[in-house]
């Protein structure tokens, strides 16, 4: 079976060979696969090694905000054709043993409720999860996959990113396109590739 193995103290941009973390058509695969082929992908967190098991609120302040949802891959599909529907099947997701939940005044899905940073620190195994920062809280095992995608065509591309500057013109919230820490880094890719972290 084929593996995209990654360094678990190395952030993407160490690792540029392993991923990215724009949307852009021209990123090319890092790995190729036959239709119906398995395939293990190891995955960063989604803030790339910025918040670990002493990470404090405080601390969440400085996070590096053009660092978020390192994505590995991509992965070609051989003979996929663009409008070519997908099926991906997880056949297993194992997380590590240490995870972490975290809220910003202004983010997430309940930001009127939350005007603070708040973190919580996971000790992670098969079969739940328990907090120091929750306790009393155990939560049974439910990994799943935080982002996925399939590249955009060019035009999806366009449409997304005038999509997203009306958003913002009209004071809504929203990651424009960003070269800083873009991976890959530099060229039209990093110029112009959309962020990772909002849902599309």
């Amino acid at each position: 079976m084929k593996t995209v193995a990654i360094d678990r103290a190395k952030r993407l941009a160490e690792e540029p060979h392993t991923g990215h973390n724009r949307w852009h058509p021209d990123i090319a695969p890092i790995v190729e696969v036959e239709p119906g082929e398995e395939l293990a992908l190891e995955t960063r967190d989604a803030n790339d090694l910025q918040i670990g098991p002493r990470t404090t609120a405080q601390d969440l302040e400085r996070l590096q905000r053009t660092i978020a949802h390192p994505l590995t891959g991509p992965v070609y599909v051989k003979g996929a054709k663009p409008g070519d529907l997908l099926e991906v099947e997880y056949l297993d997701i194992v997380p590590q043993r240490y995870g972490w939940t975290r809220f910003a005044p202004g983010g997430g899905f309940l930001p009127e409720l939350f005007d603070y940073h708040f973190v919580a620190h996971w000790d992670i195994t098969l079969d739940f999860a328990i907090s120091p920062q929750l306790p009393g809280v155990r939560i049974p095992n439910g990994a799943f996959m935080g982002t996925a995608g399939v590249a955009p065509s060019h035009e999806q591309l366009r449409k997304w990113t005038v999509r997203e500057a009306e958003l913002k013109a009209r004071g809504g919230r929203v990651w424009p396109p960003d070269p800083q820490n873009a991976v890959p880094a530099g060229g039209k890719v990093a110029a112009q590739g959309l962020r990772t972290i909002p849902p599309r």
